[in-house]
């Protein structure tokens, strides 16, 4: 069977439930019965089952315990629930490693990891390759017709990287199939450079903070590596239930995987989530955080419905903080992800273990074990909402007009080079300068009432009006063509700070930034980079006023125009944003970091020049957002507020009915702190 993207043949409501492990509870069989009855009080029709329980499967090397996991997913299928059956690879059997220490693996310093921990096995292992197929092949014979099976969660969380002998000897020949030959290596890397020049391909490490284009292979290298384990595992999945769905969780922008490529190998797009409290002095970043993270998702998903496989209903227990959610901030979590096109809702967890790493982590159902916690209350009440949204599951989110270029290449080459300011910081994402950047610029478009779309370097953007690059660091001559093409044909397009400064080996592109005829493009040419201390601020005079901050260059002019310039420092009067027209199309060039009053100041003034929509043609306060779905016969509206503030929108007419109120419609619709609305209009 071929299954269209983004669809689960026996999905016809949104499926809401959890991470279930029914494998820590053999001793206590009535708490599975007890389990039940509790997803039939909460409104549950699914649940993830199985992810750890590899040994619980197989307690020794070719001999399978089933019962267990039979009484789970018949139980199940009695109750009309379906289960997402995990393969159990992402924490392997003590068994395992004892008898095959090569699963485990192997850090930078050369120490083999002990068999603890989770996501800790060798990629490349070739033994563990055929074990985590053998027990997928297990599930898949025992399953594969069981009414119950929904779909396949393959591993979870892929992440980490290895650096034993096996994925050294298996680097080096993804290097020999990429170079061909050592001189063409030593080329792309540069290797010259402090006489690293490579004379044989076994002298070639994994880990050399020294050659930034070998830290930049090795990335590639790690993500490639994960993606053919994921493949390897889905072998017999694919095989034995050709109409079943295969998906892995995604972790939003994790650094270390390119989900662009993962995306082409899933059949539906999956992602895990943690936000932060919105009570806290950053509440409206962070929901901004987490609606960036959806949009990334729904731009791999193409628009069609994709999966919020795991969040938490309460708190973590990983964070140095780790606080409650507040009244409303958890519905508002959940409804954030349904606008985006999510039409799966599931927690970490659904009930808390006595013991382990994550006893105190949140769950639907806590140690007390009842419904009269008040998170179970809570997320009972948002079961009984998701039925009552249904239609919405299979609603579509429409294209935008503006496509934002999220290029995990171009972060590893960043992070790579040595030079550029390092930023870290919290909320939903680990960030740096790349994603800051990124970031940065979906928050103003949001704050302006407009929708972006997030695209990867091989998507097609003649659908756009305009096309945004943040930090767009790494640049083919084969993209700078297609951006050069997009712009001579009508679209505009708008780049920042660290555009264009590397080809493909993370090499400097000669004859000055942005490289590979970009500098013709927007009409400029970068000379100088330069690096601020964390409270300093650069003035900004001209069409927009405010301050630059983290990163501003230096650019000169060679055929645009400057609309706002340097007030302050050495570069006082020198562009940093400018403006260049290319045939039918503008291309606009910021050269710095800006605070977010600026670039609002930005979006907003191209929005009226260029035409673009706003989700809702209605000014909304700061801190409230519109979002919609639609399908063949409905259009769906979800209005948040992300402040601690009550707001009065005044709708002007707007002909819609709430879909989650019993009281009659007004014209002015009243939104307390955090509130949201559903909305058919």
């Amino acid at each position: 069977m071929n299954i269209p993207k983004g669809t689960i043949p026996k999905q016809t409501q949104f499926f809401y439930g959890a991470d279930y492990n029914p494998d820590q509870w053999q001793h206590a069989p009535e708490i599975l019965e007890r389990d039940i009855e509790l997803m039939k009080q909460a409104g549950v029709t699914s649940a993830s089952v199985g992810i750890f329980a590899w040994t619980a499967l197989e307690p020794e090397e070719g001999r399978y315990e089933f019962a267990w996991l039979d009484r789970v997913m018949d139980r199940f299928a009695q109750e009309g629930m379906f289960v997402f059956l995990a393969t159990p690879s992402g924490s392997k059997p003590m068994w395992l490693s004892e008898k095959y220490p090569e699963v485990c693996r192997v850090n930078k310093d050369g120490r083999r990891d002990a068999s603890g921990w989770r996501h800790n096995h060798c990629m490349s292992s070739p033994v563990y390759r055929e074990k985590s197929r053998a027990i997928n092949a297990q599930l898949a014979l025992r399953y594969k017709d069981h009414p119950a099976l929904a779909l396949w969660h393959v591993g979870n969380e892929y992440s980490g990287e290895c650096h034993c002998e096996l994925c050294r000897t298996a680097f080096q020949d993804w290097l020999k199939q990429r170079y061909g030959s050592l001189n063409a290596l030593n080329s792309a890397w540069w290797s010259s450079f402090w006489n690293h020049t490579i004379t044989d391909w076994r002298q070639i490490q994994t880990a050399d903070p020294s050659i930034d284009a070998l830290q930049l292979d090795w990335m590639r290298f790690v993500n490639d590596q994960h993606v053919s384990f994921m493949l390897n595992e889905m072998i017999p999945l694919r095989e034995l239930t050709p109409d079943v769905p295969c998906m892995t969780n995604f972790m939003g922008t994790h650094e270390s995987t390119n989900y662009w490529q993962w995306a082409e190998h899933v059949d539906i797009i999956a992602n895990d989530l943690y936000p932060m409290p919105a009570d806290c002095a950053d509440s409206w970043r962070y929901s901004i955080q987490s609606d960036f993270i959806h949009s990334l998702m729904r731009g791999m998903s193409g628009g069609k419905s994709w999966m919020l496989l795991e969040c938490s209903p309460s708190s973590v227990n990983w964070g140095e903080i780790n606080k409650l959610k507040r009244p409303g901030s958890h519905r508002q979590e959940v409804l954030q992800a349904v606008a985006n096109g999510a039409n799966t809702i599931h927690y970490f967890q659904w009930r808390k273990g006595r013991g382990g790493f994550e006893k105190y982590h949140g769950a639907v159902v806590d140690h007390e074990g009842t419904n009269q916690s008040r998170v179970f209350k809570d997320c009972a009440t948002i079961g009984s909402e998701l039925a009552q949204l249904s239609a919405v599951h299979s609603a579509d989110c429409p294209h935008a007009e503006v496509a934002m270029l999220y290029d995990w290449e171009s972060r590893w080459a960043l992070n790579a080079s040595r030079g550029p300011k390092v930023i870290k910081s919290g909320g939903p994402f680990a960030g740096d300068l790349y994603t800051e950047l990124c970031f940065d610029h979906y928050e103003a478009l949001t704050c302006c009432g407009i929708t972006v779309d997030q695209v990867s370097t091989q998507s097609d953007f003649s659908r756009y009006k305009l096309l945004v690059l943040p930090a767009l660091y790494l640049v083919t001559q084969e993209l700078a063509d297609r951006i050069y093409q997009f712009t001579q044909c009508g679209g505009q397009v708008v780049a920042t700070c660290m555009t264009g400064y590397v080809d493909l080996t993370n090499c400097c592109w000669l004859g000055g930034f942005p490289g590979a005829g970009l500098k013709e493009l927007f009409g400029i040419w970068n000379e100088e980079l330069d690096n601020l201390h964390n409270d300093e601020r650069v003035e900004l005079n001209g069409h927009f006023g405010g301050f630059a901050r983290d990163v501003v260059e230096r650019v000169h002019l060679r055929g645009a125009e400057s609309i706002a310039q340097a007030g302050s420092e050495f570069y006082t009067g020198h562009p940093l944003i400018t403006e260049h027209i290319c045939e039918a199309g503008h291309a606009f060039y910021l050269a710095a970091r800006f605070e977010c009053a600026v670039l609002v100041d930005f979006y907003q003034s191209l929005a009226t020049r260029f035409d673009l929509s706003r989700n809702l043609d209605i000014d909304l306060p700061a801190g409230v957002v519109f979002r919609r779905r639609e399908s063949a016969d409905a259009k769906y509206g979800f209005l948040f507020n992300y402040t601690q503030e009550t707001h009065s929108i005044d709708l002007k007419g707007l002909s819609y009915s709430d879909l989650l109120a019993e009281s009659n419609c007004a014209e002015k619709l009243e939104l307390k702190p955090y509130a949201t609305k559903v909305l058919r209009i």
